[in-house]
């Protein structure tokens, strides 16, 4: 006969099972929690990151097969440390190895970010690029079409044709404000 609150398997035995799910969730919980080291923390050139898949994981976004078709536009990055130019490497957001790509993405070192997503209306920041980068953007400051951003250059939400100017340290005499874009982009 069983004593109220037992079970068939016995109440320890599920204490026993409650306690290791619990364990587990924990284990799980401070893995995902741990911060992301970053790959190009010094001083530029920063590359392209080896872990392409950590960079997307930083930035919330994932991997697919293949670039998205629905919506696709494109973005010119330049980046300036002490006034001078840092090239953005070509392959960040593409894992050639395991032929997967972000929605966030360079093929060439023009600085021409590639916007690729299968929603209608996307909302990408320079943060989750630079999170797919494996760059901080402590300290650093933007111009949006020859504008100044006020605020945290991460939040700013990457639209179609847009040339934006990160610099870190000095700023430069001349901050670009256009890009000509190749046709077809």
């Amino acid at each position: 006969m069983r004593r109220a609150g037992e079970n068939y398997f016995g109440g320890s035995v599920v204490i026993s099972v409650i306690a290791t799910v619990l364990v587990l969730v924990a284990i799980v919980s401070a893995q995902r929690s741990r911060p992301v080291r970053l790959q190009n923390s010094g001083a530029p050139p920063w590359p392209a990151p080896r872990s392409v898949a950590t960079g997307v994981r930083a930035a919330g976004l994932s991997l697919s097969a293949a670039p998205g078709v629905v919506t696709r536009y494109a973005v010119h990055l330049d980046v300036l440390m002490d006034g001078k130019p840092v090239r953005v490497p070509a392959g960040i957001g593409i894992d050639c190895a395991a032929r997967q790509i972000a929605p966030l993405y360079t093929d060439d070192d023009s600085g021409v970010i590639q916007i690729a997503s299968d929603s209608p209306e996307p909302r990408f920041t320079l943060g989750e690029f630079f999170d797919e980068w494996q760059v901080p953007l402590a300290d650093a400051t933007a111009v949006v079409d020859g504008t100044p951003s006020d605020g945290d250059p991460g939040a700013i939400v990457l639209g179609p044709h847009q040339e934006i100017a990160v610099t870190f340290g000095s700023p430069p005499a001349r901050i670009p404000g256009t890009y000509a874009f190749p046709p077809g982009v």
